[in-house]
């Protein structure tokens, strides 16, 4: 792998801390983080940033998105041990990349940065497809463009939204989330807060935005999923609260697939007159 240009002296400046703000489509990893023997957006990023600094780099993501996931707005921090300038990063690690990962942006940030944990909330992104075709599921799917199957799940066009929305509601605020989550690692809390869960609708697509301080495995992929049966009238929004309650995983929806989930958005906290406000990275 190479990169256009060459790094500065590697004596000529100290280690920096960097940020990078990402996008990617996901369909061809294995997820974010680093896996042996198998290809993930982590990696081909610091394969690309080992080449252009000439030495070995490592990066910290603001979160692990699963296999087939994409992000338009996944932020990332490294510590670079030359002192690239910041302004000729994007273009220089794009030029290694492959088509399918780019960085939007990148800037130098504190020291103490840290892009998961310094991180006030994130957002991400269910789309659906919202299909008039007639027919079973398999037929439903079927109907997706091409433009949109990758990113797109196929869902018939006459869920109840109104429901929907009612479900959305009860969603926000600080819950349990065991039963909407997949088996967490033990001693991890299933505590967290959700600050908003809204419906973007379109002629032939919805989406499902979910803004939260953090998420469990698999847990905004099982809030979509729930809200999918409630429009389709295979449960009751009375039932939802009841639902959460339990804490239990065999009473979850079914969590619907990977390539409809998108990291929309990571926001950090800044110093100002009125306290921290959330921003994003590059704002």
């Amino acid at each position: 792998m190479s990169v256009a240009g060459s790094a500065p002296d590697q004596d000529s400046a100290g280690g920096r801390r960097r940020a990078l703000v990402i996008a990617y489509d996901g369909g061809a990893y294995a997820g974010w983080q680093v896996q042996p023997d198998r290809p993930t957006v982590e990696s081909e990023i610091e394969a690309a940033l080992s080449a252009a600094l000439g030495r070995p780099v490592g990066i910290v993501g603001a979160g692990r998105t699963d296999a087939g996931v994409h992000a338009r707005g996944q932020v990332a921090h490294f510590d670079d041990p030359c002192g690239w300038p910041v302004e000729r990063l994007t273009a220089a690690l794009n030029t290694a990349l492959p088509g399918d990962i780019r960085i939007l942006g990148a800037a130098e940030v504190p020291e103490g940065f840290h892009a998961l944990g310094d991180a006030v909330d994130k957002t991400y992104a269910y789309s659906l497809y919202r299909s008039r075709t007639q027919g079973g599921q398999r037929t439903v799917e079927l109907s997706v463009p091409p433009r949109l199957r990758h990113t797109h799940l196929a869902v018939r066009s006459d869920l109840n939204l109104e429901a929907m929305r009612e479900v959305a509601r009860v969603l926000v605020g600080r819950h349990d989330w065991t039963t909407l989550s997949k088996a967490m690692p033990p001693g991890r809390s299933t505590v967290k807060t959700v600050r908003a869960v809204r419906l973007l609708t379109a002629p032939d697509r919805l989406t499902v935005v979910v803004t939260g301080e953090g998420f469990l495995y698999g847990m905004v992929r099982l809030m979509a999923g729930l809200l999918v049966e409630i429009g389709a009238g295979r449960r009751h929004p009375g039932e939802v609260a009841a639902l959460l309650a339990a804490r239990d995983r065999t009473a979850a929806p079914a969590s619907l697939a990977a390539h409809g989930l998108s990291l929309w958005m990571v926001r950090y906290a800044r110093p100002g007159p009125d306290g921290a406000r959330p921003r994003r990275l590059l704002s």
